[in-house]
């Protein structure tokens, strides 16, 4: 018997052994896969969008600080002199954001790079317009005071200032979703800041657009006479539809005879928001 555990100790002892030596060499081996792959995610080589977008996929969620910085240096690159078209590259670099918002590690430094993109002119605009969401995204996972800081103070710029394209609208709804969450973003402030970017007569459509559905949804009023002009006459039919729905949100019973007008629309972009706009104010009053 004594002998039999002798033989039982040694095997345990043999086995642990060679555990442990394998679990040694496996996170050699995985970083080596992974910088492999992020040569690929990078450009570094002729891997097909569709590959890249996969590795990005796998990613793990413990990168090591110098996989992180490559992957923040690619997201600092610009679109001049890309093989890919815009929404491709920008996709990429989209899909490679959400993998580091899964990391363990490195978020502050991803804030604060989402925060100088979103306001770098050598950006691309649809670029600039994703990193504003993000910001709304990344805030919730950061802690740091200062960061934060730096991420609202981002937030509140791009409604006030960039009107033009997409980032004020975007701006907007990411205050918007911060606000139900943290009281350090008023939904009464966030409602004026969007009101006052939807009277600007500069904004852009697809800012207009994204402002009606934002003070609909938080009850601002002041916005019902865009909405109701926009709505009876607005020729771009996305904006059209928004503008119908912030009347089903905002308006009353007088905004009956305009919205079964439209609702008697042979176009469906029309009608079927007026639709449901006069059945949400049915139901409201």
């Amino acid at each position: 018997m004594k002998f039999n555990n002798q033989i039982y100790a040694f095997l345990l002892i043999t086995l642990s052994t060679a555990l442990t030596s394998v679990l040694a060499q496996q996170p050699v081996r995985i970083q080596t896969t992974v910088d492999s792959e992020l040569s690929s995610i990078c450009g570094e080589n002729s891997s097909p969008y569709a590959e890249r977008v996969r590795l990005i996929h796998r990613l793990p969620s413990n990168l090591a600080p110098e996989q992180l910085e490559r992957c923040r240096a690619f997201l600092e690159s610009t679109l001049a002199g890309q093989p890919l078209p815009d929404l491709e590259f920008n996709g990429l670099k989209n899909e490679l954001v959400l993998a580091l918002l899964r990391q363990r590690e490195g978020l502050t430094e991803l804030a604060g790079l989402l925060v100088r993109m979103s306001r770098a002119p050598e950006t691309d605009a649809t670029w600039r317009d994703y990193c504003v969401q993000f910001l709304g995204k990344c805030y919730p996972r950061i802690h740091d005071a200062r960061s934060r800081e730096a991420m609202a103070d981002a937030l509140w710029e791009a409604l006030r200032t960039r009107r033009r394209g997409r980032a004020a609208g975007s701006a907007a709804r990411q205050l918007m979703t911060l606000g139900r969450a943290h009281p350090e973003f008023p939904l009464e402030k966030v409602a004026a800041a969007s009101l006052e970017a939807l009277l600007d007569p500069a904004i852009s459509d697809e800012t207009r657009t994204a402002l009606l559905q934002v003070c609909g949804t938080l009850g601002e009023r002041g916005a019902l006479p865009t909405a109701r002009a926009l709505a009876a006459r607005s020729p771009a039919p996305v904006l059209r539809a928004s503008a119908i729905a912030a009347v089903g949100m905002l308006g009353d019973a007088s905004d009956l005879p305009l919205l079964r007008r439209l609702a008697a629309s042979g176009d469906v972009r029309v009608s079927r928001p007026a639709a449901a706009a006069m059945d949400r104010i049915r139901k409201s009053h």
